[in-house]
Formats: structure tokens, C-alpha cells, sequence
């Protein structure tokens, strides 16, 4: 009787996917207000905005694993389902959180994007690059900081974090119904 119950609420319960596009939506969401908000005042390089950012990709992932973990999966999850899950909420917010930057660069505003070729440029000069590496280098800033750029660049860092994250999270949030089994 109890395994025909248990399948009919695993019947209703909503999919992996499902589950980590809905909690990272909200956390893509979340990332974009701080990111919108550097990149309007200008502050993308400050450090207050980067560790603020750690902190939300932290909370975002953590906080989704266990939600997962135990409003899905009856409080159950192996380190590598919570590794996976991680990885795919992070990839789910850093996709809507940096379409939005996309949008927000191509359209509205590109201005910052002028200031950080220029400061790398200046990086560039103060290192003492010789002009064939100088333009080398400009040529590749001026790719990365682009809105194309900063969109593929957006989803590869954050779901870089999101998996650096994931793995150490998930060692502390598995909790494999087989380990009390085994004990």
C-alpha cells in the first residue's frame, strides 16, 4: 500500500529540470538586481559588489539544494545528485541573469563596456607590453567586452562558481538513504 502511495507522489512531483529551472529563475533573478546595479553605478570592479556576489551564488546554490533535497526528495539526495542539481541552478540563473545584461549592454546602455577596454588597456601599458602584444591583447579585451561577450563570459563564470560551490555544498547537504542502511 505505501509504494503505491509513494509512486503517486512521485508522479506529482515536479522533474529535476522543472525544479531547478523555478529555484534558479528566482536566483538569476537575485543576480541580476546586483549585477544591473554595478554595471548602472559603474561599480563593476568593487570589491563590496564581487563579495556579494560569492555570497548570492553561495546562498543561491545552497539554499536550492536543500530545498530540493527536501521538498522533492523526502530530504534525500547523494553528493552527486546535489552536485548535478547545483551545477544546473547555477546554469539556469547565470542564463537569465546574463541574457538580461545582454539586453541591457546591447540596447540601453554600453557605456561601462568602454570603461573596462580602456582600463585594460591602461593595465596593458603600465605592464610594459610591447606594441605587437598590446594590440593582440586589445583585440581579444574588446571580444570579452562586448555584449556578446560579457553574456557567453556571465554563464561560464557563474556556473563555474555555482560548480566550485556545488562541490564542496554538496558534501555537507547529501544525505544518501542508503548510508543509514549501511551503517
Amino acid at each position: 500500500m505505501s509504494d503505491t502511495t509513494n509512486s503517486n507522489a512521485n508522479e506529482q512531483q515536479p522533474s529535476k529540470m522543472k525544479s531547478a529551472l523555478n529555484y534558479g529563475a528566482i536566483f538569476g533573478l537575485v543576480l541580476l538586481v546586483v549585477d544591473l546595479s554595478s554595471f548602472i553605478l559603474e561599480l563593476l570592479e568593487n570589491e563590496v559588489f564581487k563579495y556579494l556576489s560569492w555570497g548570492l551564488i553561495i546562498g543561491g546554490v545552497v539554499f536550492g539544494i536543500k530545498k530540493h533535497r527536501d521538498n522533492i526528495l523526502n530530504g534525500f539526495i547523494t553528493y552527486g545528485g546535489a552536485l548535478g542539481y547545483g551545477v544546473l541552478l547555477s546554469f539556469f540563473a547565470s542564463i537569465i541573469s546574463s541574457f538580461v545584461i545582454y539586453l541591457y549592454l546591447k540596447f540601453i546602455d554600453d557605456s561601462i563596456l568602454a570603461i573596462l577596454v580602456e582600463r585594460a588597456e591602461i593595465e596593458m601599458i603600465e605592464q610594459g607590453q610591447p606594441d605587437q602584444a598590446l594590440e593582440m591583447g586589445m583585440k581579444i579585451v574588446e571580444v570579452i567586452y562586448s555584449p556578446m561577450g560579457m553574456f557567453v563570459f556571465g554563464i561560464f563564470t557563474t556556473t563555474l562558481m555555482g560548480f566550485i560551490v556545488s562541490l564542496i555544498a554538496a558534501a555537507f547537504l547529501k544525505n544518501d538513504p542508503d548510508s543509514f542502511e549501511n551503517a
